[in-house]
């Protein structure tokens, strides 16, 4: 029986040491997500990476960073999660190509390490209106003071070098991969991820809990993370060429549903893109001077059509609504986004299209007769139902039983209607039944 007994014990303890052994020969993993224009929807979807790694267990994060910049309040929420997360924040700024641009140099900063590919850069953080527009008076130097005390905090926090950092935001400056080596503002340059890992692997990081862990990464696995609907929504959103197609299509819809009301399809689906149109305002650097002369560009030109005035409101609403266009979003801005003349020109044409359609729609309605109402009647052919007796008699219309008044009127006899009083038709014979 003893022996039976130590023989159990012996297999249970090579199970467990088996077990053990496989997995601490398990690879780790980490958690990998694409982040581009800063904005809402990159600082959700931080968010829930983050929120992912930790609840599945990920070794740590890492970002692959290439951006023009964005929205600093979303800067502002991205770098807080970064700084305080319990597993570590790598920012890879790659492939070659790539920048980490106003916004991008804060959150690359922010980093628990920070890498750059070759021929990629950082910098130019100086805060800006979000039209694209510098700051002016008193409030630019508080927003510029606010920038550097934001940027120096993260610097600092991280050991990186504070001067250089500042001068992203002061003075505009935009480095190299290199250079940010050189200058202590990144920890290392890799040409891809693979490389990144192997040179992660025994670095020490103190997460936001303030514990000091050093990585292994030599064996590392990366797994994408995924993207759900409302994400790649929000980035969709975040383009400024369907944001102006939105805006254009859903001014015409609107417009149209006003000028022929119960059209209905035209009005819904308007609405529908001005509202997609609203909400894409959130994220992108939109004018709203640009945004009101389109308007009054459109009210011109519709009311051209209705008040002639030898081509002046058109001609002038169509330029307001080019220049409108090419002023929406500031092509100065620090994300670098413009709205492309291959939307410009289309989007134009569509109004000029959508102008002779409802200029044609009006001519129709003005020069058609009247199809419906009392006078819909006059002009159409019946069928006497009886002989009339002193001039009145009855007759069958489009399956309606009218009064009528004509003379010499026999049963059978083809009748067109020539007048209407009240309930009673006015009619002449065409042929008799006879003929």
């Amino acid at each position: 029986m003893n022996y039976l007994a130590a023989f159990f014990w012996i297999i249970l303890f090579m199970h467990q040491v088996v077990g053990y052994s496989q997995v601490s020969q398990s690879p780790k993993q980490w958690l990998e997500v694409d982040i581009g224009i800063v904005g809402a929807a990159s600082d959700e979807i931080l968010k829930e990476a983050l929120e992912q790694a930790i609840s599945d267990g990920y070794e740590g994060l890492l970002i692959t960073l290439d951006t023009p910049g964005g929205a600093l309040n979303s800067t502002r929420s991205m770098v807080k999660r970064m700084m305080s997360a319990d597993i570590p924040v790598v920012v890879w700024v790659g492939p070659a190509g790539s920048r980490a641009g106003s916004a991008g140099a804060f959150l690359t900063l922010a980093a628990h390490v920070a890498a750059m590919a070759p021929g990629t850069n950082i910098g130019a953080a100086h805060p800006i209106q979000a039209s694209g527009q510098d700051i002016e008076g008193e409030a630019a130097k508080k927003v510029e003071n606010d920038a550097v005390a934001f940027m120096d905090s993260i610097a600092e926090a991280r050991g990186r070098n504070k001067e250089m950092a500042a001068s992203f935001v002061i003075n505009s400056v935009s480095i190299t991969a290199k250079e940010a080596l050189e200058n202590k503002v990144i920890d290392l340059l890799a040409q891809d991820t693979n490389q990144l890992f192997t040179k992660l692997n025994g670095r020490v990081v103190t997460l936001g809990s303030g514990k000091e862990i050093t990585l292994t990464t030599n064996s590392a696995t990366r797994i994408q993370f995924e993207k759900n609907t409302r994400h790649q929504f929000l980035e969709i959103l975040s383009d400024p060429n369907i944001f102006y197609l939105l805006f254009i299509g859903g001014i015409i819809g609107i417009v149209f549903e006003l000028t022929h009301p119960g059209s209905i399809v035209p009005g819904v689906l308007g609405g529908i893109a001005l509202v997609l149109a609203m909400i894409a305002t959130s994220i992108l650097p939109v004018s709203i001077g640009a945004m009101v002369l389109i308007l009054i560009s459109i009210a011109f030109m519709v009311a051209e059509i209705f008040v002639p005035s030898l081509g002046i409101l058109g001609i002038g609403g169509f330029i307001g609504f080019v220049i409108g266009s090419v002023l929406l979003v500031d092509p100065d801005n620090a994300e670098g986004l413009r709205i492309s003349w291959y939307s410009i020109v289309p989007g134009s044409a569509a109004l000029l299209g959508f102008g002779g359609v409802l200029a044609w729609l009006v001519i129709q309605s003005e020069t058609n007769k009247v199809i419906s109402g009392s006078e819909s009647i006059i002009g159409l052919d019946g069928k006497a139902i009886s002989d009339f007796s002193d001039g009145k008699g009855r007759i069958l219309i489009q399956g309606e039983n009218w009064i009528a008044i004509g003379q010499d009127v026999k049963a059978g006899d083809v009748v067109r209607v020539t007048g209407r009083k009240g309930l009673e038709l006015s009619v002449v014979t065409i042929h008799d039944e006879k003929n």
